[in-house]
């Protein structure tokens, strides 16, 4: 897992990720002039922060629904072991299956959390049976459906550090 890079970025660089938070597709001019630098080091600027890995890519953002994706579900995963080798496999299994829109691995009674979508029940029981549960090293599945989304967000709080730095 990466460390936290807090404290290399600056107000501005804060900014910046704030702005393509909110508007992906602002273009390198508006991003300039929004936060007062001429496109060329805002350019400099956006290319660092994708070196560094702080800007991971850029994407659409599409509803579920408007893609006839109904049902949207949270599965704990149990396994019957702690070992790299089932660890490593259940991931790499998992990784390769679209339905998975995140897999966490977690503390407590179970070992992974996958936020799973599928179209219907009908698709969610083929996922379940043919795909999840032939993984091996699974002793136990737990899903919990989701009813309502009263709140879905992608963008991440960015927060100025006390005293912030200044920009160059």
């Amino acid at each position: 897992m990466k460390q936290p890079l807090d404290d290399e970025l600056d107000e501005m660089d804060l900014e910046i990720l704030r702005l393509l938070q909110q508007n992906g597709r602002m273009t390198n001019a508006a991003l300039a002039e929004a936060v007062g630098l001429t496109p060329t080091p805002m350019l400099q600027r956006i290319k660092k922060l994708e070196n560094r890995g702080v800007i991971r890519g850029y994407r659409a953002v599409i509803d579920p629904l408007a893609m006839g994706h109904n049902l949207l579900a949270y599965v704990a995963v149990q396994m019957t072991e702690h070992k790299l080798h089932t660890h490593k496999g259940f991931v790499d299994a998992v990784l390769e299956l679209p339905e998975v829109l995140e897999c966490h691995h977690i503390s407590g009674e179970e070992d992974f959390l996958l936020k799973v979508l599928t179209k219907d029940m009908l698709r969610y029981e083929n996922f379940l049976l043919h795909k999840l549960t032939g993984i091996p090293g699974i002793a136990r599945v737990k899903t919990t459906f989701v009813l309502s989304s009263p709140k879905m967000e992608t963008a991440i709080p960015i927060e100025s550090p006390i005293g912030g730095k200044k920009h160059e």
